[in-house]
């Protein structure tokens, strides 16, 4: 029944879309995890991230809800098509990342 559902959403641009919503996502819980119990205002923490030294940790967790969604878009629910636009922006930002840490 949930695979059936999910057939609706079987399109590459939403798994752009998801690809992209899905990092700030991610970075909005990197700092209400990573700073609880300091007193690190979310500047403070938006400059740790562009040029910290935390910084490639902050930005590889904020992809981590794509990976989780990966693992459900292409084992359980089978929707390929929406695969492929996850990985192809997880892919893209993980160049960026790249980039941006050297």
């Amino acid at each position: 029944m949930g695979i059936l559902i999910m057939e609706k959403y079987d399109k590459t641009i939403y798994g752009v879309i998801a690809g992209l919503v899905l990092p700030v996502i991610g970075f909005f819980l990197s700092f209400l995890i990573k700073t609880r119990g300091t007193l690190i205002t979310f500047d403070d923490y938006w400059q740790m991230t562009m040029r910290g030294d935390h910084q490639q940790d902050i930005l590889i967790f904020c992809l981590i809800p794509n990976m989780f969604l990966f693992y459900f878009t292409n084992f359980r629910w089978n929707t390929y098509n929406m695969t492929k636009g996850l990985v192809g922006v997880t892919l893209i930002l993980g160049l960026a990342l790249f980039i941006i840490t050297l």
